[in-house]
């Protein structure tokens, strides 16, 4: 496995500094943190460099920030496989905020996870009863889609690019992706403020 591509690492960089820069014109209410350097880590390449620009972006239905895992390279070292994890004890690359009361997302740390497969590095999605599902009968197939090859590609393409629609189908289906707003300044734009700052920014449509 090869890491990152350098130049979509540095396509990433400079979409989060229009994002941010858009974001601050228009006030959409997102939020975008970062960078916050991380050590890249040989088990994952390009996982941490990824990761290294930018310590939080959060809109309406999702969020994303480093796994704790890969925060440091001892915190990578001490990381466990289960071995009876029937999907290898993946990492969580980001939560959907959908099913979190606004009131709430101080205190959880999100809903339904996004995961990157740790041999092949994939990015999917999977929801949490399928992934019980899984538990208590491993020898059945379970549904689960992938969305990205690399955590590169994800972030480049489905958060911070034109794909980001179907990641919002994928995970919450394609009426809500299509969802908008009835009232107020933004009414009849796109309900989801992440999906409004990317159009604002020309990233997505």
């Amino acid at each position: 496995m090869t890491g990152a591509d350098p130049a979509v690492l540095t396509r990433i960089a400079e979409k989060l500094e229009l994002l941010t820069r858009v974001e601050s014109e228009h006030g959409f209410g997102v939020r975008i943190e970062g960078p916050a350097p991380l050590e890249p880590i040989a088990d994952l390449p390009g996982v941490a460099e990824v990761y290294s620009l930018f310590q939080r972006l959060e809109g309406d239905n999702f969020r994303f920030h480093a796994p704790k895992e890969i925060l440091t390279p001892q915190a990578w070292a001490e990381h466990e496989v289960d071995p009876d994890d029937p999907m290898g004890t993946p990492l969580i690359v980001g939560y959907e905020m959908d099913s979190v009361p606004r009131g709430l997302r101080a205190e959880i740390r999100g809903g339904d996870p996004i995961y990157l497969d740790l041999e092949d590095l994939d990015v999917y999605y999977m929801e949490s009863s399928a992934y019980v599902h899984q538990y208590e009968h491993p020898d059945e197939d379970v549904e689960f889609t992938i969305i990205a090859p690399d955590v590169a590609t994800f972030f480049d393409e489905h958060v911070l690019g034109p794909r980001y629609p179907e990641l919002t189908a994928v995970v919450f289906g394609p009426a809500a992706a299509e969802q908008r707003l009835r009232k107020g300044r933004h009414a009849g734009e796109y309900a989801d403020n992440w999906r409004r700052l990317l159009i604002a920014a020309g990233l997505s449509s």
